[in-house]
């Protein structure tokens, strides 16, 4: 009888133990593979980026817009960081070397995805959004594409498709050992998107955000 007990109770130790390491393991792995998605917020302190016809600064807007997709990913589930939570910048003065210190953020940070914000402007008449990524890149033209087709469904612009950085360069795509993508969420020039871009950032914001997490799933 006592060998049986014996028996009996080493079984379930060996069981529990198992299920301990498995369950270990399983949360490891859940860990490991969680996206950590980097936002960068173009411009910002010294470089005011475009300015609309009633003195708005493109990077004010591009960092309402980063915040909030932030959160939204962080409601998701991602991890999430940022290149700037801020006007205040930590990098020189000097466009270079600014663009240099996001893709090294990227790579500091253990980025997956590298997103940066940022609105268009012209002197003609011109609206809509955009996408830039590298065509050659088939995760972030998935990501663009997706992105885009819930921007679509908010009707409040022109979608001016996807722009390969292979045949127009952007230093924070090109040069990013990170998947990065640039995204022109409208212009700043066109009073009808500037707006929107204004009054319902959260939708824009949540609609990028939607369009990555559909990308990733």
């Amino acid at each position: 009888m006592k060998k049986l007990l014996m028996t009996l109770l080493l079984t379930f130790c060996i069981g529990c133990t198992y299920t301990l390491l498995n369950e270990t393991n399983m949360n490891v792995s859940a860990k490991s593979t969680k996206e950590t998605i980097m936002i960068d917020a173009g411009h910002g302190g010294y470089d005011v980026g475009s300015i609309s016809n009633f003195d708005d600064y493109e990077k004010d807007i591009n960092l309402d817009i980063a915040l909030l997709v932030g959160k939204q990913l962080k409601s998701y589930g991602y991890n999430v960081v940022y290149t700037r939570t801020s006007d205040s910048v930590s990098w020189p003065s000097d466009n270079k070397k600014d663009l240099q210190a996001r893709c090294n953020l990227a790579q500091k940070k253990n980025a997956d995805l590298f997103i940066s914000i940022h609105l268009n402007s012209s002197e003609y008449d011109a609206s809509g959004y955009e996408i830039y990524c590298d065509f050659t890149n088939k995760t972030t033209v998935k990501l663009s594409n997706s992105i885009l087709t819930q921007l679509d469904q908010l009707d409040y612009s022109t979608n001016r498709g996807l722009l390969d950085t292979n045949e127009t360069p952007l230093y924070v795509v090109t040069n990013n050992k990170v998947d990065a993508i640039l995204i022109e969420a409208g212009f700043i020039s066109d009073d009808s998107d500037l707006y929107y871009l204004k009054n319902y950032t959260n939708n824009i914001a949540t609609a990028i955000a939607k369009g990555i997490k559909k990308s990733l799933n």
